[in-house]
Order: structure tokens, then sequence, then C-alpha cells
């Protein structure tokens, strides 16, 4: 793997993580509070880059075209394992996807004042761009993603200058342990790059090194977080009609709030332009993984070789979704994370290190972060069936 490989597929792991996690975290983990959020963020950080790091091996041992994840979770957990972990992977991919068609579209609409009557139309467009760019080649994907790389990063390091200024340092002290809970599966779906990593590995050859653009890729992930959620925690204070809170329940992302505060309108197209670069980056990678995922599923288990089939059953369910419930985005990425990210990418890792690995060191640590993965996941079920109600407002 050459120089410029590596630079490439750590964008592109890069851009995966950054879409809808850096957007959404500050509002619950900011709620949370900046130390207790600062915690959780580096915890999942090692923990979702140790779960990555078995699934490279697995997929680099495999050395098959149409390896995926359906054909690495039934070697591990039989045709029963293969067929619960598909389906839950195709609920992951779709709950991105959604989250990500319908937060772009209500950011346009926001950013250019557009008449409500206008979003179903909007919603398409936005579709229509998104979805070419990820059914394109990886040569094109390659070329189209580092220019939006570029931008990100210029429109994220504008944001930080203007948002620097007004930090209260303040709000930096204020804890709240109790709302952590809230805020972890917004952090896991910060963290999760995995979904491209079949598509990567195959398109490195297998290579060893594989582990250099993820080690790149989430180092620079985890400071733009860790900046992000400084500034969006010392910006936005946690209550009122402004507010961290305010954009929890009306389902924005915390740049919406903070140009408010800062009543510039210059803000505010730099932040809708970074709001949307950062999800039109994640929304080529995750497509182009699902892309991947549905070929494995339709050749090798339904003996389909149908490239138009794959296409419809990627991306028209989430258009479909994303016009029936326009204000799904946090929702969306809540579910996602809390459950579908911690068993796929998590609880299920975990174990096939823990079968895999003999030395009782490496087994204790899958076992630790099976515990932490599988606590993770009952707070999320328990939370999201409303048996505890852990809710700020």
């Amino acid at each position: 793997m050459n120089n410029k490989t590596v630079f490439f597929f750590s964008l592109l792991i890069t851009g995966n993580m950054v879409g809808a996690g850096i957007l959404a975290m500050p509002i619950v983990a900011g709620i949370a509070g900046f130390y207790p959020s600062l915690f959780a963020i580096f915890f999942f950080c090692i923990s979702m880059l140790y779960t990555g790091f078995i699934l490279v091996r697995e997929i680099n041992d495999a050395r098959e075209n149409n390896f995926n994840l359906p054909s690495l979770y039934e070697k591990h957990f039989g045709v029963n394992g293969k067929w619960l972990t598909s389906i839950a992977n195709i609920v992951i991919f779709y709950g991105v996807l959604t989250s990500y068609l319908a937060g772009s579209t209500k950011l346009v609409m926001i950013m250019f004042n557009i008449d409500l009557s206008f979003e179903p139309l909007i919603l398409l467009i936005i579709f229509i761009l998104f979805t070419t760019l990820a059914i394109s080649s990886i040569t094109i994907i390659e070329k189209y993603n580092t220019f939006f790389m570029f931008i990100l990063i210029l429109s994220f390091s504008l944001l930080i200058g203007f948002g620097v200024p007004e930090i209260e340092s303040d709000r930096l002290f204020s804890v709240d342990w109790q709302f952590l809970p809230i805020a972890l599966p917004m952090i896991i779906a910060g963290f999760v790059f995995h979904y491209v990593l079949p598509s990567l590995c195959k398109a490195s050859s297998w290579s060893k090194q594989m582990y250099k653009p993820i080690l790149i890729g989430m180092g620079i992930t985890l400071v733009m977080n860790i900046v992000w959620l400084i500034v969006g925690v010392g910006v936005v204070p946690k209550f009122g009609t402004i507010s961290l809170d305010a954009a929890r329940l009306a389902g924005v992302p915390v740049t919406v709030e903070m140009s408010k505060i800062l009543s510039s309108e210059l803000f505010l197209i730099i932040a809708s332009i970074f709001a949307i670069v950062a999800i039109t980056t994640s929304y080529i990678s995750i497509g182009m993984a699902l892309k991947d995922f549905l070929k494995d599923l339709f050749e090798n288990s339904f003996r389909i070789k149908n490239k138009y089939l794959i296409f419809l059953v990627a991306f028209i369910p989430p258009l479909i979704i994303s016009y029936l419930y326009a204000d799904i985005f946090l929702k969306a990425l809540s579910f996602v994370g809390g459950i579908g990210v911690v068993i796929l990418f998590g609880i299920l890792p975990s174990i096939i290190a823990y079968k895999r690995d003999a030395s009782k060191s490496s087994r204790a640590i899958a076992m630790l972060f099976f515990i932490v993965f599988c606590a993770t996941l009952v707070i999320t079920l328990l939370q999201t069936l409303g048996i505890i109600d852990i809710n700020p407002s």
C-alpha cells in the first residue's frame, strides 16, 4: 500500500466517521457535561478501534472478492447468525442513510430559508446528488472525496475560529453523569468506520498495512470530536430557548443553535456547508459499503446478480423513510448507534476475538469490551422501550 493509497483511505475513513456523529454528538454529550463525555469519547474511540482491527484481520484472512459482513458472521455464528446480523446491518445502513438524507434536507431548507412546501423536492435533489456519488467507481469517489474532505477541514477550522472567542469556560465544568447514557449511542456512532472495511480491504488487495489508514483516520476524528465538543459545550447553553436541549428536541445539528447565538449570517453559511459536506462524505462511503454488502448477500445467498436490483434495495427505502419522517435525524442516529452498531461492531467482534485469541490477556481485553458493549445495549434498549426515562427536559 503506497502513501497515496494510505492518504486516500485515511480521508475516506475520516469522512465516514465525521458525517453524523460530529454534528449530533455535542447536543446530547454536552447535556451530560464535558468531562463525562470526554471520558466516553476516549473509551469508545479505543474500543471501536479494537473491534475494527478484529474485522480487518478476519477480512484479510478470507481474501475473497465477495467476502463481506454476511459471509464473515456466517463463518463464526452459522447460517442463523448470518441472517440475524444481516438484518441488523441493513437496519443500520438504512438508519444512517435516512438520517443523512433527512438531516441534510433540513439544513438546506434552513440555510436558504426555503418554504416547507418544497421539502420533498429538496429531498429528491439531495438524494440524486448523494446517490450518484455513492454508486460511482472507486476512482471517482477518490477524486470527489478528497475535494470534499478539503472543504470539510477548511470549514471546520473556520467554525472553530468563530466559536472559540464565544466559549464560556464555566459551561465546561458543568457535570451531569446521569445523562451520559443518552450520549453513548451518539458517541459510538461518531466512531463507526467498520462498514467500509470489506470494500477497502478488497481495494487494497488485502494489504496488511490497512491498520495505517485506520489509525490515521481515527486520530483525525478523535481530535475533531474533542475540539468540536469543547466549542459546542462552551458556546451553547444546556437548556433554554436557544440551547443544546432545544436542538435535541428539534432534531437539528448543534450548528443551528450556534448560529443563533453568534448572530452571524457568515457563520450560518459556513456551518451549513460544513454540515452538508460532512454528511456527503459519510453518505458516499456508507453507500459504497451498502452496495458491496448487498452484493455479497444477493450473490452468495440468493444467487442473484443484478446491479439494478441492488441499487433499488440499497437506496430507495431510505428515501421513502426520509420523506415520511422528516424529523428522524437524531432518532435514527441514536437507534443505530445504541443498538445496531453496538451489536454488529461491538459485541460480535469481541466474541470473535475471545474465541480466536488464546492468550489470557487478549481474552480479558475482549471480555472487557464485550461487557461494556452489552451494558450500553441494555441501557439503550431500556430507554427505547420506555422502561427507564433519562430525559433532560
